[in-house]
This record gives structure tokens, sequence and C-alpha cells, in this order.
């Protein structure tokens, strides 16, 4: 049996499936939570990997990014690593104050089922996803190589270490001995701790004022460190050349590279804040790519023999960049350009769509009212057709009435007269007092 629909029903599936067609949205990109706990914003380097991460994000519009600092604490720090696990984030990105202290969090949080990148510095466990950072080992190994080459073979060296307790601190120490150990005329005579605040190393520095005096070359393990040095160096005055190499090599004002080309410092050795490395490894694992587990970051000396290019190379970067960002601006516009027109668009469609579909119903409601006038002009033909015959046969039936009347008044009439003719006579009679009462009588 077929399934039959009236015009209305018509109409409702027509614009059901224009609005199906025509109005529906794109399928939207799944939108990712990315949690950052930094153990410190403060300086210079952290603030660069934060501006490489956004830099990165920039190219997945469909991430959002919650930042949480320490500030150098590590107990704050596990807190915060807790709120970030509180708020549901689909990836959390570590770098982990101190080693010790950290590892029971982050192996919360990967045995939780969250995946969980490590960058710059390491746990104590290898309970994570990802590690992306320079080998800092490598990184002390290859400044004690270099710092033997830069002293000849002899010369007395401050270090200046990081936070006590933290992998890059233990690691760049082993490395920077490693380096130096073929340099038999070298020796490490002071070490101190700058917790990588230019602030304390420039303390710890001024209590070594007879010590500075005797001293070949400062080793910073980082360059906000060796900037520390070159300052102290100045202000008291020491007239003898004090080499200084330092690691970061960070571009920017205030910068390792900026150090290096202004004199201040004689070299530093390039440690990648890692930052955009993190990101593309986090949108790997989420989009269920296969990762390296550990992700190390090349380095390279920086001193006045390559400074300018790698300013170069640097300022170029930021140049495409602000390109980038010119032209996500510029895209956004015209995704919003483009959403409006396929509004207009869509309602456009549909108010034709309606237009055709009413223009119809009213094409067949004009026909149906065709075929009805045509159906009541043939009954009113047929209707008026049987009044006429209706009207003849009242006519006949009159005539023949009228005949009737007239036939039987004619009849009436013809026996009246010969009656009037026999009882006037009669009546006579009858009145008449001559005739006796019995014949009378007889005549009644």
């Amino acid at each position: 049996m077929t399934a039959k629909f009236d015009p209305f029903s018509r109409v409702f599936i027509l614009i059901l499936i224009v609005m199906l067609f025509g109005c529906s949205e794109k399928k939207k990109e799944t939108e990712y939570v990315i949690g950052f706990s930094q153990c410190v914003g403060s300086d210079l380097w952290r603030k660069t990997m934060l501006e490489e991460m956004k830099m990165e994000l920039s190219l997945h519009p469909n991430a959002r990014l919650l930042f949480k600092d320490a500030n150098n604490s590590s107990s704050k720090q596990v807190t915060q690593i807790g709120d970030l696990l509180k708020m549901n984030v689909d990836l959390l990105i570590v770098s982990p104050n101190e080693a010790r202290p950290l590892t029971p969090i982050v192996e919360q949080a990967y045995r939780s089922g969250i995946p969980v990148v490590v960058i710059d510095r390491k746990t104590s466990s290898s309970s994570y996803t990802a590690y992306v950072g320079a080998d800092n080992y490598q990184i002390g190994n290859m400044a004690g190589q270099y710092v033997s080459g830069l002293l000849k073979g002899k010369g007395n060296i401050i270090e200046i270490m990081g936070l006590p307790g933290s992998s890059p601190t233990i690691e760049r120490e082993r490395g920077f001995a490693h380096g130096l150990r073929k340099t038999e005329g070298i020796k490490i005579t002071h070490q101190i701790y700058g917790d990588w605040l230019k602030s304390h190393a420039e303390r710890e520095l001024y209590k070594m004022r007879e010590a500075l005096q005797q001293t070949d070359l400062i080793f910073a393990h980082n360059d906000q460190m060796a900037a520390a040095a070159s300052e102290v160096i100045g202000r008291l005055g020491i007239k003898h050349k004090i080499a200084i190499v330092g690691i970061d090599a960070l571009p920017g004002q205030g910068g390792g590279l900026q150090m290096i080309d202004s004199k201040a410092i004689d070299a530093s050795m390039l440690y990648p804040t890692g930052g955009r490395e993190a990101i593309a490894t986090a949108f790997r694992i989420l989009k269920k790519e296969t990762i390296l587990k550990e992700n190390i970051l090349q380095s390279v000396v920086i001193d006045s023999s390559n400074v300018q290019s790698m300013k170069l190379q640097w300022n170029k970067i930021i140049s495409q960049q602000r390109d980038i960002e010119r032209q996500q601006y510029l895209l956004s516009e015209q995704r919003s350009l483009f959403n409006n027109q396929q509004i207009i668009l869509n309602v456009t469609v549909v108010t034709l769509v309606l237009s055709v579909v009413f223009g119809g119903l009213a094409f067949f409601s004009l026909l149906e009212n065709r075929k009805i006038n045509k159906s009541l002009e043939a009954n009113n033909l047929e209707i008026l057709d049987q009044r006429n015959k209706l009207i003849a046969l009242s006519k006949t039936a009159e005539e023949a009435t009228e005949a009737k009347l007239n036939f039987f008044t004619n009849i009436s009439h013809e026996f009246r007269t010969p009656l009037t003719l026999i009882l006037s006579p009669l009546d006579d009679l009858i009145n008449n007092e001559k005739i006796n009462a019995v014949a009378g009588k007889n005549l009644k």
C-alpha cells in the first residue's frame, strides 16, 4: 500500500531537508586543554619557553593552555599540579622545580591515564609519556671542552651552579667536570649556588672578592648568573681579564646573544627551551601518533664567531612568526566573513525554498479551485435542467388540472340545466294550493 502525504506534510518534510542540509554546521574539531606547570616563570629563559609554546599553539586554534608558575617552590608546584588534574586537563606538561619532591605527583598523573610531557628537567622516575629537553650532561661536557681550549689548558675556575637538587644542576656539574678531566692545569677552585637567579649569584660572588682576584674564568649554569658575574667584576674593579661562559644563549633584550655581542660574556652554550617541541609532542600524543619517549634537543657553542648569524636567524624567526600571526588574524576575519555569508546564504535558500513551496501550494490550490468550480458549474447546469423540467411538469399539471376543472364545470352545468328545468315546475306544483294534500305529499 502506497503512503500518501497531504500538502502540509510535504511542505514540512521539504523544509526539514533544507534545514538539515542547508544550515548544518561543520563538525567542530576536538578542543584540547593542556596544563603547564612551570617551576619558575620569572627568568628570561622560562619566559622564552612560554613564548615559544604560545607560538606553536597559534597553529592549533582548537587548544587551550592553562599555565601555573610555582615560583621556585616545590611544595607549591605539587599543589598546582593537583589543581590542574582537578581541571580535567587532556595532557600535562611539567618542568619540575626539583626531581624528588615532584616525582610522586607526576607519577600520580601518569598512572591516572593523563599523558605527561616532562620538559627541561626530569623527575626521579621514568613514569612520564615523553621528555623534551637538551642533554644537560652533554651541554656541561661541551662547556668543559670549550673552556679547556679557551684557557689553553691552564687556569682557575669559579663555577656558579643552579638550584641544589635540580637535575640540570647535577648533570651540568658532572658534564663540566668530565669535559675538563683531560686538562690537569685547569682547576675548579670554588663552586657556589646562584639558584638560577641573577640577584642570588651577585650576592654569593660579592662574598668571593679575594677568590676573584685569582680567577681566570667563571662558568655559570645560565646566562643570567653569567650576567651577574660580569656586573660584579666591573663593580669590584678587577683589572685582569676574567672570561665568562654561560648556558642558554637566548635571543632578545637581555639574552645571552646580546651579552656575547656586547662583550659582556665570552660564550654561551645554546640551551633550547623546548617550548615549541613540547607543544608539538603534546599534539602528537593527543592524536595517538607514534612518538619517542626521549626527545633530546641539540646544542651548540655560541661566541663572537657565530653570534651575528644566530641573531639573524632569530630575527627571521620572529619576522616569520609575526607574518603567521598576521595571516591568522586575516584568516580569522575571513572565517568570520564566510560564516556571516553562509548564514545569509542559508536564510536566502530557505526563503527561496519556502517561496517555491508556498507558490506551489497556491498553484495547487488554484487547480483544485478550478476543478471545484467546474464541478459546481456542472451541478448548477444539472439543477437548472431539473428545475426547467419541474417547471414544465408543473405547467403540464396545471393545464391538466384546469382542463379537469373545466370538464367538471361543463358537466356540472350540463346536468344542472335540465334539473333546474325539472325542479322549477315541481316547486310550483308543490306550492300550488289547489293541489290536495295527498298529491303534494307524493310530489315531495
